[in-house]
């Protein structure tokens, strides 16, 4: 999804996995139990302040009804979020394609263990083996032996899901198809396209007529130009919002793109928790609902079809993240609770700190406890405090360059030219040649861009001082080469 699309993606799996096993589910509050929720809005507010996020919109669904509904913060300068206020969902879009999916299954216009090819007769990666085996299943579970490391063009972007799907053309496989789950973007992009192959109508108008309308999410879109309400994106730097422009891209859009509300995320929780749409017809089949939450055994993964599924599958969660939004939903369906949390900003430090006490104190409401407010203001003030006596020391060094022949006089010349050259490769080799490391074993784009995005701070903090060093031992370099006895012994 991020450009810090493949980071943020891995990090949001595995720490949702993480997240939702402590604290669980387990003796979750009954549906006929009532929560807290003046201790819920009070705990929230005070995260909100504390830590200074821009913005957030939480919703709690218990029973069969939506019990708690809010926003804090604000959505833009002097705009109050509210639960009406539209954000990216990032991943989580990937339950409504999965969705559409086994709508479509139930048709009778896909099958799940049919090949991709049948309905795409010109799909291919980069094994011809492997192209004829992948299924819409594979594509559902992540089990289709693709992932970025053998993507050439995993930060390629198009204007449409065909497109994007024949970019596959060269991905290798990384494992045999079926045989491991690796989280990868594309397969829900090529699902996607199927949607739409299947179904004769593009992906939006789809899940508008058939998701969207039917579970009442009338504030649900796919195109940022209908967003009436949409939230301003932030990233985070020492501690305080930066406000950015989040790029919106077609081709992605099944993967991550979808742009909702706190209410209506709330309507979709209660249609997974009762299998209901808005007209009480159910939503799906039981047998497709229970497909969708039954991670494939044989590999051991607890990815199922656009959810992670722990606790023997009576817990559903997910979490979404694009450049500058956040997203995360969960459900107890034997306690028939969950809620989602949306933001509108985005960085290392949130996911890591802010949004996860937000996630874990609402959790441990719902499971009856009452959970400490935390602070991580002090976070951002420290890395700042630091940094300032990083580039401190760093000045104090170029005001010293001067007396630097003086006091290296004494030094032998090869053990200084050894700690010159040190100064130089080890930047340059960090500078230039670490994104080319990463894209070779892990793929994502050779260049800085997407931590970057991520991490602005520790980025730009890195970035400078390696520069720095590098300059520094240029001019070292220069200033030897100038002396009579460059190369002498001493």
């Amino acid at each position: 999804m991020f450009p810090p699309r493949k980071f943020i993606s891995l990090l949001f799996v595995f720490g949702l996995i993480f997240s939702l096993l402590t604290p669980s589910f387990s003796g979750l509050a009954k549906g006929s139990e009532r929560l807290d929720l003046q201790a819920i809005d009070s705990f929230l507010q005070a995260q909100v302040k504390a830590n200074r996020i821009p913005g957030l919109a939480v919703a709690i669904v218990q029973g069969d009804e939506i019990i708690f509904a809010r926003g804090y913060g604000e959505a833009a300068p002097s705009e109050p979020v509210t639960p009406q206020t539209q954000f990216y969902i990032g991943s989580v879009t990937k339950g409504f394609t999965a969705l559409a999916v086994m709508q479509l299954v139930e048709q009778g216009k896909l099958e799940l263990d049919a090949p991709v090819q049948k309905y795409l007769p010109w799909f291919k990666v980069a094994d011809s083996e492997a192209s004829r085996q992948i299924t819409i299943r594979h594509l559902l579970n992540h089990t289709s032996g693709l992932g970025e490391a053998g993507d050439p063009n995993v930060s390629a972007y198009t204007t449409t899901l065909e497109e994007q799907a024949r970019l596959l053309a060269d991905v290798r496989p990384t494992v045999p198809v079926g045989s491991q789950f690796q989280y990868y973007n594309q397969n829900y992009r090529l699902l996607g396209l199927l949607i739409e192959q299947v179904s004769g109508q593009s992906y939006s108008d789809y899940l508008r007529s058939s998701v969207f309308e039917p579970l009442g999410m009338t504030r649900t879109i796919t195109d940022p130009a209908e967003a009436l309400n949409l939230a301003q994106g932030y990233s985070r730097a020492f501690g305080f919002p930066l406000p950015q422009s989040q790029v919106y891209i077609p081709g992605a859009l099944p993967s991550g793109y979808v742009i909702s509300t706190a209410e209506d995320m709330a309507r979709y929780l209660l249609a997974q928790l009762h299998n209901r749409r808005t007209d009480g017809k159910q939503m799906l089949d039981p047998e497709s609902l229970a497909a969708m939450r039954t991670p494939p055994e044989e590999i051991g993964s607890e990815y199922g079809m656009g959810w992670i599924i722990v606790e023997n599958g009576n817990t559903l969660g997910y979490g979404g993240a694009l450049e500058y939004f956040q997203s995360f939903v969960a459900v107890g369906l034997k306690e028939e609770v969950g809620f989602v949390t949306l933001y509108n900003q985005n960085s290392l430090e949130n996911m890591l700190f802010e949004n996860n006490a937000i996630r874990d104190g609402l959790l441990a409401f719902l499971n009856g406890e009452t959970p400490q407010r935390t602070s991580y203001g002090w976070i951002g003030w420290v890395l700042l405090t630091l940094a300032a006596l990083d580039l401190g020391n760093h000045l104090h060094l170029f005001w010293m360059s001067p007396r630097w022949v003086q006091k290296t006089s004494s030094q032998n010349r090869s053990w200084l030219w050894i700690k010159v050259l040190v100064g130089i490769l080890i930047p340059a080799a960090i500078l230039f040649g670490l994104p080319w490391l990463v894209h070779a074993t892990k793929g994502g784009a050779p260049n800085w861009q997407e931590p970057f995005q991520l991490m602005p701070d520790l980025i730009a903090w890195l970035l400078l001082g390696l520069s720095l060093n590098l300059i520094r031992s240029l001019i070292h370099a220069l200033v030897l080469l100038r002396q009579p006895n460059a190369f002498a012994g001493r």
